[in-house]
């Protein structure tokens, strides 16, 4: 149906980002493993040959659609870190908001990406870890680094990092259980004073249990009892 060959045709540029976008469509519907390569090209309005010539493989077409959204919002975010001068607690209050606002907002303004990321949880693909690498992991442990300042701590241990996973939580729990929460009130925010709100709340509760803890000595996880 579609015979040109792709180094042939002039709109190279566009049918590469036609690609891109139909694949998203696609993998966000049937998952990495389920989608089909001749599905996105159909969608995409070009021959078969053309993941290949421009990605390399179905993985690689997956791999550009999963990371090119997280290189444009490096590209344009900030980092909250404790190098601007803020005491731990307000820095801890706005990485906070920002994670908040970026959950109930833009995550929410590109539903592809969260059915993307859905799919992730459920089946990872070889291309996890290194999403994880480029757009979490140095979140994550510049939260780790907040949240040691603020227990004054020399530096993060096991416990921030657990503490990471307890706060990063509670805010994705707006975006993940929002058919819930909306269910059982009080709604998820709508507008930017809501979302300010809310934040504010998953602050003061963060800080009142860190604040609790700033005297005691770093602990190992806990371990479950073994039933006798």
């Amino acid at each position: 149906m579609f015979n040109s060959a792709p180094s042939r045709e002039h709109d190279a540029g566009a049918r590469r980002e036609r690609l891109l976008k139909a694949a998203a469509a696609v993998f966000a519907k049937d998952g990495f493993e389920k989608a089909s390569v001749r599905a996105i090209c159909l969608k995409a309005k070009a021959n078969v040959a053309a993941v290949k010539y421009y990605f390399g493989s179905k993985e690689g077409l997956y791999r550009e659609v999963l990371l090119t959204s997280c290189r444009e919002k490096m590209d344009k975010d900030s980092t909250v870190t404790l190098t601007d001068g803020a005491s731990p607690e307000d820095t801890l209050r706005r990485w906070i908001h920002k994670v908040l606002s970026h959950v109930l907002f833009k995550r929410a303004a590109n539903p592809l990406k969260s059915q993307i990321m859905a799919h992730e949880m459920l089946q990872p693909s070889p291309c996890l870890n290194e999403f994880i690498t480029l757009a979490v992991r140095p979140f994550h442990e510049e939260l780790a680094r907040i949240i040691a300042a603020v227990l004054g701590r020399a530096k993060p241990d096991d416990e921030c990092a657990i503490y990471s996973h307890h706060i990063v939580g509670l805010c994705l729990h707006y975006d993940h259980c929002r058919v819930f929460v909306d269910r059982l009130g009080p709604p998820v925010p709508k507008t930017a004073p809501e979302v300010q709100r809310l934040a504010d709340n998953i602050a003061d509760f963060v800080l009142g249990a860190l604040t609790s803890r700033r005297t005691t000595q770093s602990k190992p996880a806990p371990r479950s009892k073994k039933q006798s």
